[in-house]
């Protein structure tokens, strides 16, 4: 199988090491050797997320959808209400989860890749007191935009609600702290910035925050239940059901190279190679779509020069062992593609990429 360099937002390039955990010997689930494996990621994460012990982290099999359908198929109680902060494809996505289960909502809905105004948030809350939860992405993959969470937070806090965020994106590439930021529960997956695999995902909530199933909260999902996953992790670090248990242990592993690299280490790792890239594509004269402050460390979405087709330059990316993602929803059609540095990816990498990049935009220009 060919060796091609991942700049995707996920699935994501993975290190030697993490590549050689997932030929590990068979291993059942119900082993204290994996219970101690569960025990190592559920601590880590909350390290990660700079919780205290209000909080627990749980680890579902499945992907990041997987997670946010765990969190928000449990949180919000009958007679509930939801606002929905939205501004990009995973908030349609977040959307999706909310009105499958029929919940009452509210809906700040915006163009992709406009900022969200927390002014605008305080003021749903204070007309409506039924808005018991506010969700919303904190990393928008598909733009690029990172979202004012703990302006937002602030404001939740304030109003005395509840703070949903889908970190999925954020994870590991972001400066992500839930006291600070009053998250109350959140979503994240290895595959991303975690530099990890895919096949799992987690949630890390405030206990407070996670309603007791009974007569008034039913349970409204079997598989993807949070109040179970906190049970069985709480008791035995295990899961209701069977997990993936491969996923598992690449987790941990990937945790594990990113606690020995260090958060901050690895935030200014993203940081350095997304302004190289930046200033590459902004250097061959393309248009970012945004200012640099709104942009996360990890995605930059650009827009291709006239004649030069999407569809084309990315099988001709592809063909010279690069893979980047197309734009998604409105930006297909202007030509967008985007370039993510998350994963196992060095400054040097960046670099080869750009070279890489001009050479075929210019044969693309030349034969187009």
């Amino acid at each position: 199988m060919e060796k091609k360099m991942l700049f995707t937002p996920g699935p994501v390039m993975t290190s030697r090491r993490l590549k050689s955990v997932l030929a590990h010997p068979d291993m059942p689930h119900r082993q204290p050797a994996f219970e101690q494996i569960v025990r190592r990621i559920r601590a880590n994460l909350l390290t990660l997320f700079r919780a205290d012990a209000g909080y627990v982290a749980v680890v579902v099999s499945g992907s990041g959808t997987a997670a946010n359908e765990t969190a928000l198929s449990s949180i919000v109680r009958p007679g509930e209400g939801v606002l929905l902060v939205k501004n990009g494809e995973f908030g349609n996505r977040l959307e999706d989860i909310l009105a499958c289960y029929g919940y009452e909502r509210r809906t700040i809905d915006l163009p992709w890749g406009t900022m969200p105004d927390p002014a605008a948030v305080a003021a749903a809350l204070a007309a409506n007191p039924r808005l018991a939860w506010v969700c919303m992405v904190y990393h928008e993959t598909s733009t690029g935009m990172i979202n004012p969470v703990r302006a937002v937070g602030e404001v939740v806090r304030s109003h005395g609600r509840k703070l949903f965020i889908d970190c999925v994106s954020a994870v590991g590439g972001q400066d992500i702290d839930v006291l600070r930021d009053h998250i109350d529960v959140c979503s994240g997956v290895p595959n991303k910035a975690l530099a990890g695999t895919t096949g799992c995902s987690f949630v890390v909530a405030r206990r407070a925050s996670v309603p007791a199933l009974g007569p008034d909260l039913p349970r409204r999902n079997v598989y993807l239940n949070l109040q179970k996953h906190i049970e069985w992790a709480e008791k035995t670090n295990q899961t209701p059901n069977t997990p993936a248990v491969t996923m598992f242990i690449a987790l941990d592993a990937a945790l594990e190279e990113l606690m020995e690299e260090g958060l901050d280490a690895r935030i200014r790792r993203y940081q350095e190679c997304a302004a190289i890239l930046r200033a590459g594509v902004r250097a061959l004269g393309l248009r970012v779509l945004l200012p640099d402050a709104q942009a996360s460390n990890t995605v930059t979405s650009v827009f291709l020069p006239a004649g030069v087709m999407l569809k084309d330059f990315i099988t001709e990316l592809d063909r010279r062992a690069y893979v980047v993602y197309a734009g998604k929803g409105p930006f297909y059609d202007q030509n967008m593609f985007q370039i993510a540095n998350m994963g196992w990816i060095r400054p040097a990498d960046c670099r080869a990429f750009l070279k890489v990049l001009t050479r075929t935009l210019a044969d693309m220009q030349k034969h187009g």
